[in-house]
């Protein structure tokens, strides 16, 4: 019964009924006999595994890249010629306009404080601003500023010049001039006087005694 029984499964079953056989030829039959059994079994089992299967190949396939377009190159443009670059070749000018106070030949007391303006339009393409001076150009007898600071104004617009002064103590006709300088230090635009009469001081008549006999 031992080696019949054994062969009976087929390599499908050797696995199953393998064990089986094994067990039976361990408790049933003498030492011989098991190793009979164990031997005879040998050539089946070799025979039925044979060569190991052989391990599969898994074929690798690269991930192909994504297809990124490239990114359009921005295309310098050149520097337009009319760039708004300020520019610093400007023109400096002034026109007097008119007297605001103290009209030629105005007769004043010697000595006396004077508020002279004009009223001046800047007729150049440069704007006034800090730099900017009004300057006392004549030799004369008036109590002033060498120079003052000019008020603001843009190119085209009509500004206020104004200058304190004192007026001369001796009688007559006095005149002080007076021109903007730009902050390079030229003097440039119309020059402004100021005209005015001292006036001479009043005698005052003193009393004669009455004669006597």
């Amino acid at each position: 019964m031992g080696s019949g029984f054994l062969f009976l499964g087929a390599c499908d079953d050797l696995g199953q009924h393998t064990g089986m056989a094994i067990m039976l030829a361990m408790t049933s039959v003498t030492a011989s006999v098991r190793l009979f059994i164990l031997v005879s079994l040998f050539p089946l089992l070799v025979a039925c595994v044979g060569e190991p299967p052989p391990t599969p190949t898994i074929a690798w396939t690269p991930i192909p890249a994504a297809s990124i377009a490239p990114l359009p190159t921005a295309t310098p443009t050149a520097a337009s010629s009319s760039a708004s670059i300020p520019s610093t070749n400007c023109i400096n000018d002034a026109v007097f306009l008119e007297d605001l106070t103290i009209p030629d030949q105005t007769l004043v007391d010697p000595g006396s404080d004077l508020d002279k303006r004009w009223a001046v339009q800047n007729s150049g393409s440069c704007d006034w601003g800090p730099g900017y001076r009004l300057l006392h150009v004549s030799n004369d007898a008036f109590i002033a500023s060498d120079e003052i600071t000019l008020y603001p104004a843009s190119a085209g617009s009509t500004a206020t010049w104004q200058v304190q002064l004192t007026a001369p103590i001796e009688p007559g006709e006095h005149i002080s001039i007076w021109q903007a300088r730009a902050p390079d230090g030229a003097l440039f635009g119309e020059q402004v006087y100021l005209w005015v009469i001292v006036a001479a001081p009043e005698v005052t008549p003193t009393s004669r005694g009455t004669p006597t006999n």
